[in-house]
Order: C-alpha cells, then structure tokens, then sequence
C-alpha cells in the first residue's frame, strides 16, 4: 500500500514537472516571437524616420506648415475639450 502510495505521488510529481516544462517552453517560444516583432517594429521606426527626414530635408517650408497646421489642430481640439470640460 506504501509503495503504491509512492508510485501515484512519483507520477503525479512526473506529471507536474513534465506540464512546467512545456509552460516554460511556451513562454520561451512567445518571449523569442515578442523579441522578433519588436525587431520588425524598430526596423520599420527607423525606415519611417529616415522617410520622413529625408522628406523634411527636399521640403522643409512644407514641413513647417504641415507641422503648425498639425498643432493647430491639437490646439483647438484641446482648447473644445476644456471648453466642454468647463461646462
């Protein structure tokens, strides 16, 4: 009856390990395809600053009131949502 004992303790203790490594596998499997799309994110991040300074570079007073009619925009969409907040 002790050995019996022992033997369901060894295979539920088998069990367990054998499930903690398959979630350890899991987790190494979804850091490793975390760690590739944060590759592919930095690298477009990159490309899209170098378009966008090269853009900056050939036009830049294009750039400049492309840029303040960008923050006049936030501006006065800030200044309606205050507005509104005070209401």
């Amino acid at each position: 009856m002790a050995n019996e004992k022992n033997k369901k303790h060894h295979d539920l203790r088998q069990r367990t390990h054998d499930r903690v490594d398959k979630i350890m596998d899991k987790a190494e499997s979804m850091k490793a395809s975390g760690q590739d799309a944060m590759d592919r994110i930095t690298d477009k991040a990159k490309t899209m600053k170098g378009n966008a300074d090269g853009y900056i570079s050939k036009n830049p007073e294009k750039s400049v009131l492309i840029a303040a009619g960008i923050g006049a925009l936030i501006g006065a969409a800030l200044a309606a949502a205050m507005m509104k907040r005070r209401e």
